[in-house]
């Protein structure tokens, strides 16, 4: 009697990683620096900058936080001048 062979093939594609380089960075920490919160008006955005904020605040309490809420999804007035006033953004798109 002869034995039937099931081959098995997995969809899985093997994994390719990657080394990659970090941006140069200007500071070695948050201290000190101005940090924008930008809500882009979605539900549960401002719930999330809230918490991230308040967790980087637990790490650096010198750390200036500046929230804003974009008005409408698409638009971008006056967010050249926030991002100015900044020293990086956090934003946040929510539901």
């Amino acid at each position: 009697m002869e034995k039937d062979t099931i081959s098995i093939v997995s969809p899985i594609a093997a994994r390719a990683l990657k080394r990659g380089r970090l941006a140069a960075r200007k500071q070695r920490d948050l201290s000190g620096l101005r940090i924008g919160l930008l809500d882009n008006n979605k539900p549960n955005a401002d719930r999330f900058l809230e918490c991230a904020g308040e967790g980087l605040r637990e790490r650096y309490p010198d750390l200036a936080l500046i929230p804003r809420r974009k008005m409408t999804r698409t638009g971008a007035e006056g967010l050249s001048e926030f991002a100015g006033s900044c020293d990086a953004v956090i934003n946040a798109f929510g539901d």
